[in-house]
Order: structure tokens, then sequence, then C-alpha cells
């Protein structure tokens, strides 16, 4: 049994240029960038199985968007540990990617693509099944970030199954 409350506080993200990160979630996503810091020496926690932290320089960002979502951008430099030649896909193992909920799907996938210089992977709309009425499209940034963009309204079938419900924008 759970006895302590949790909320959501924030996802945290390594990416290879911190200026480049920040422009991109504030010039084309909309977040607010609320605290920028560092260098720091080392990487500030130790790894299980190390005995120290990583030496290398660290900095990063906090951003939000609007009351509801934080970000944390981690930008590691001067690494003495290997790193992989490339950003996991959403369907590796440890893949992952970033979804927002947006309220005219056409409207800022256009405006994502025109931004910045990203690739659109997909245009899928869920015509069948507990998701129907649900729209996304996933894009690829020049730097292997993944976002998605998502739209969809209450009342989809899969409420007639489940008293759960998935959580909807503050301005829905």
């Amino acid at each position: 049994m759970i006895t302590v409350k949790r909320a959501f506080d924030h996802i945290g993200m390594s990416v290879p240029d911190l200026e480049e990160a920040v422009d991109f979630f504030v010039d084309a996503l909309g977040f607010e960038q609320v605290i920028k810091e560092g260098p720091f020496d080392d990487f500030g926690y130790v790894w299980p199985g190390d005995l120290e932290p990583e030496p290398g320089t660290l900095r990063q960002a906090n951003l939000v968007l609007g009351d509801s979502f934080n970000i944390e951008l981690l930008e590691y430099t001067n690494r003495t540990a290997a790193i992989p030649d490339a950003a996991p896909r959403p369907a590796d193992p440890g893949g992952w990617h970033l979804c927002l909920h947006v309220d005219d799907i056409d409207k800022a996938s256009d405006e994502l693509a025109s931004r910045l210089d990203t690739t659109q992977i997909s245009d899928i709309i869920q015509e069948e099944q507990d998701m129907e009425g649900l729209r996304w499209a996933y894009f690829r940034t020049t730097w292997g970030l993944v976002p998605e963009l998502i739209q969809w309204s209450p009342g989809m079938p899969y409420e007639s199954t489940t008293q759960a419900r998935m959580a909807l924008p503050r301005w829905a």
C-alpha cells in the first residue's frame, strides 16, 4: 500500500548542446527557462558500481511548460566513460519520447516542422478500439530527441471499460 503522496516533478534529459536544447524547448515547444546552472566539475552523483562521481563538466537548465510540466536538461562534457554512438529509438530498450498534448495537431505539427530542422516521422489517426479519435505525430530533432504531439478529447471508447481516466491538459 502506498502511504506517501506522489506527484510528477520532472523528466531529466541529457542533451549534447545545452543552448540548442533550451532554444528548442523555448522557441518550438513554448517552455520557459527557470534555472540555468554550471559548469560543475563532476556529475554530482555516484553511479552504482562506481566509487566516486564521474569526472567531467555538467551544465543544466530547468524549464517549465505552463504550470504543469517541468523538464531538466543536462549537458555532460569532458566525459571519461564511453559514450554510445546514438540515442536509442523509442522502441529500443531505454528508449523514450516526450509527448505534448495540443489543441490543434495539424497547426502544431506544421509549426513545429517549420520552426526547427526536424523531420516528421508519422501522422497517425487511431480509428478503432479503445483509443479511437486520438491523433498523434512523431518528430525527430537533429540531436536525437523524439517529440510527439497528441490530440484527443474526453469521451473516448476506453472510458466505457474503466473508471480510470487519462489526465487532461488544464485547458480542457
